[in-house]
């Protein structure tokens, strides 16, 4: 089986989110025989901040990423750079195809990433056209509702209801947005469920006594005992509305324990500020993992976006206990009070002393949380279901 999945971005390596589920979805499928070419349209902004101008990268046996770079894709990722839907995709995909039609012809299936490049490949592919959805786009943009976006509402909706209607199957996150795309869509594909996850590379408890954390102390200061709480997010839209939030409960839970500190680790960053003292802002991070071991508690503060939130796997992976608002495990079956602390955002503050004062229910809270990922939510588990259910498809 030849598989050709289409990004409108670089994926490899994976940085944000949605790369990681692009790459995580399939992962598997090479141990089942499957041939996996990624065709990226363009490059990224991280790709070329790294001056990283490969136009083959290979992933794995059986499984290669190919880079279209040309300067009319970039030019066609513009709206997103500002907060907007991947509008231009398609068009620019139309007149800049490169080696698009050739790898069409060898594929068995075509998976697409989001509904921007949905219309074109229907009209190109002799092979099936599954849409892999990474939010109900509709929702994720009215929830954010950047500037001027109403001028893009309606072909927002069109190209997200060609991508359900009129493709072989859709891929949703959550049983959640596929009860939505049924909502508002007239189904008559099969909507397939493959959750977001995390590597089985990322289960481990985590190491307060790592080196690791012990450099991040001296880094930021803090003294071994002090009590730290983390929050891990990219410069995305949602993640800065919930970045902000976390700010506002800081400053409250800091009326009470002036000694706990608040970190903002990852891209999200260079989009705040805080003059407070005990809360570090270091942007982009090295050392990923010692960001973990540090960390007593992290919170998911999220009120705003789309999909389910791939950052409370990376958390759950490392036995981390979380608070998170309802809002933010949204589509996730997961047990409130067993494998995550679920607060309104008002009672974030409450939520953080208790847990800060009771070590047992925080490991009691991880281990459990940590349990469930090793058995439903790792990326190994997810593509390998997910591709027995698509071979169903074309046999």
């Amino acid at each position: 089986m030849n598989i050709l999945q289409v990004s409108p971005y670089v994926v490899e390596p994976p940085n944000t989110g949605g790369d990681h589920r692009s790459h995580g979805i399939i992962s598997q499928f090479p141990n089942f025989g499957a041939n996996i070419v990624r065709y990226c349209q363009g490059g990224s902004p991280d790709a070329y901040r790294d001056l990283d101008f490969r136009r083959e990268a290979q992933v794995s046996r059986r499984y290669v990423e190919r880079r279209h770079l040309c300067p009319i894709h970039d030019l066609a990722m513009a709206p997103v750079l500002l907060g907007y839907p991947n509008i231009l995709a398609g068009s620019a995909l139309r007149r800049c195809s490169g080696p698009l039609d050739r790898l069409l012809e060898s594929a068995d299936l075509v998976l697409v990433r989001g509904p921007w490049q949905v219309r074109e490949l229907l009209d190109r592919s002799d092979a099936p056209v599954i849409y892999s959805s990474h939010n109900v786009e509709i929702e994720r943009f009215e929830s954010t509702q950047p500037p001027l976006y109403r001028l893009f509402r309606t072909q927002v909706r069109e190209l997200e209801r060609v991508a359900v209607e009129e493709t072989a199957a859709t891929i949703c996150t959550s049983e959640r947005d596929a009860d939505i795309y049924r909502e508002k869509f007239d189904i008559n594909s099969p909507l397939i469920v493959a959750p977001n996850g995390t590597s089985k590379d990322n289960l481990r408890d985590r190491d307060p006594d790592s080196e690791g954390a012990d450099i991040l102390r001296n880094r930021y200061g803090y003294d071994r005992e002090t009590p730290v709480v983390l929050v891990v997010g990219s410069e995305y839209g949602p993640n800065v509305q919930a970045a902000e939030n976390f700010l506002s409960v800081a400053s409250q839970v800091s009326a009470q324990r002036p000694d706990v500190e608040f970190l903002i680790a990852g891209t999200v960053g260079n989009a705040i500020e805080s003059t407070a003292t005990n809360v570090t802002i270091p942007g982009f991070v090295d050392m990923f993992e010692a960001h973990f071991d540090i960390a007593d508690i992290a919170v998911n503060p999220m009120t705003t976006g789309a999909g389910t939130n791939i950052k409370l796997f990376d958390y759950f992976a490392r036995g981390l206990p979380v608070i998170s608002t309802d809002f933010g495990t949204r589509g996730l079956d997961l047990e409130p009070g067993t494998h995550v602390w679920v607060a309104d955002l008002n009672a974030f503050p409450t939520a953080i002393l208790r847990l800060l004062d009771s070590p047992t229910e925080r490991t009691q809270i991880g281990k459990a949380a940590r349990a469930l990922v090793e058995d439903v939510y790792t990326w190994e588990n997810i593509s390998e279901r997910l591709c027995i259910r698509l071979q169903t498809l074309i046999e």
